[in-house]
């Protein structure tokens, strides 16, 4: 795929700084109607998809193992995910997953034993694993680094927002009755929406902005100046197996995993047993509506770590008075402020780590290392709110009050550092960038000289 062109570069420096303001806002509102609806949509569907396991009747024991085993795979298969989006396209690998999923979604419906579901949530984690680090990785092909906060926040955003709707849109389509089971047609219904979706989207996405057809030429000038000047230009750089060591074995990544871990473990929880929470606190509502502002504070802000030790201290705090404390109102109360503080904590962290990590190939294998980890909290957090702790559920506050600890933590070892390595390299003798080549730089990752880390 062609990079820019002289003719491009020099066309670039023709425009005056308002037709460059314009052309920018005019890309990027074409961008944001084309691809974001469409992303958002999909993943309320996924979303849907995989927690409407609790409304089929399992109990116990096997309600757990059920709702674990899609995490078996979704855990270990983020990193290949991410590395087929970059060999064959966004175009197509995004679509596929999702209706590879969604006729998986399907075949529950026609499930019959605790083993048949099992299986069908085993295979439904391997596709299910690539649309949240394949949305990550592939708007970074398209948005600088300061254009990325918001539309990750309103991705994620629109995650909560599903997991909202969640209970009513099942309890709706179970009072459908024609011949089959209600939680039936939960299953088959939103595997037709997902496909209907997911066709959608095959059509409406496109790899590369340099290739985009709905652009015009002005507009391709503009974004592609721009995400050259940041090194976010994908559509030239190659699969790299260096950069893939190079992401597995740098201690920074796996900070940011261990983060979104640690803070997905509370949202996996209230995704999965929030109704269960409140109804052992005696109230029937849901504490998550309000959580979606906190998601766009941030942007007030923009120190990442500082925003990140805010939240998971918040959230430390509630949980803390949560298990501590046994009336009702007062539990319930502090869940939903324990949700407001947990809601940003994994855009906010996948942001920060788009904003640290360089080289195409290892941002996407930090993208999908980061998400897996979200992978191992929907695996221990269905485990932690235990029958034999209702109703308090104290051992599973306890849990999630820790996790945020080790978030606030995290951040601030990060922050240090992060501080620490950029006044190293301001010392360091001033580079000549011109003496390398592109593949070099791209090459060096985020141990370019010109680089400095955001925290």
């Amino acid at each position: 795929m062609s990079g820019k062109t002289d003719n491009t570069e020099s066309r670039y420096n023709d425009f005056s700084t308002d037709e460059e303001q314009q052309l920018t806002r005019s890309y990027l509102r074409k961008i944001d109607l084309r691809f974001l609806p469409i992303c958002c949509a999909v993943y309320c569907t996924a979303i849907w998809d995989r927690n409407n396991e609790a409304i089929i009747g399992l109990h116990g024991g096997q309600f757990n193992w059920i709702v674990s085993a899609f995490f078996f795979t979704y855990i270990f298969c983020e990193i290949p995910s991410n590395i087929m989006l970059k060999r064959v396209g966004a175009k197509i690998w995004l679509p596929f997953i999702a209706i590879a999923w969604s006729v998986l979604c399907a075949c529950m419906a026609a499930g019959k034993s605790y083993a048949s579901l099992i299986v069908i949530r085993i295979l439904m984690g391997i596709f299910e694993a690539g649309l949240v680090p394949g949305f990550i990785f592939f708007t970074s092909f398209w948005y600088t680094r300061r254009q990325l906060g918001p539309r990750i926040s309103l991705f994620f955003s629109a995650g909560t927002f599903a997991g909202i709707w969640t209970g009513p849109l099942a309890a709706a389509l179970q009072k459908i009755d024609t011949g089959l089971h209600g939680y039936q047609y939960i299953f088959i219904i939103e595997a037709v929406i997902t496909v209907g979706l997911a066709v959608i989207m095959y059509f409406l996405l496109q790899n590369y902005p340099e290739s985009a057809t709905f652009l015009s030429e002005d507009e391709r000038s503009v974004a592609m100046e721009k995400l050259d000047k940041e090194r976010a230009l994908a559509g030239k750089a190659k699969y790299n197996s260096r950069q893939v060591l190079r992401a597995l074995a740098d201690p920074t990544v796996w900070g940011y995993g261990v983060i979104f871990w640690a803070a997905a473990t509370g949202g996996a929880t209230q995704a999965i047993f929030g109704p269960t929470l409140d109804q052992g606190h005696g109230i029937h509502g849901d504490p998550r509506p309000g959580a979606i502002i906190s998601m766009f504070l941030p942007r007030l802000y923009p120190r990442l770590s500082v925003w990140m030790m805010i939240y998971s201290g918040m959230a430390c705090v509630f949980y803390a008075i949560i298990a501590s404390v046994s009336g009702i109102h007062i539990r319930f109360a502090f869940l939903c402020l324990a949700n407001f503080a947990l809601s940003p904590t994994m855009p906010i962290v996948s942001l920060w780590m788009q904003h640290n990590v360089l080289g195409v190939t290892k941002k996407g294998v930090a993208s999908a290392m980061t998400v897996m980890m979200g992978g191992i909290a929907g695996l221990i957090g269905s485990h932690i709110y235990r029958n034999q702790d209702a109703p308090q559920y104290r051992f599973g506050h306890l849990f999630v009050c820790v996790c945020n600890a080790l978030v606030f933590a995290i951040s601030l070892a990060l922050h240090v550092y992060f501080r620490l390595e950029n006044r190293r390299r301001d010392r360091m003798p001033e580079v000549d960038l011109s003496q390398y080549s592109a593949e070099e730089l791209e090459d060096m990752c985020d141990n370019r000289p010109d680089h400095r880390y955001s925290y």
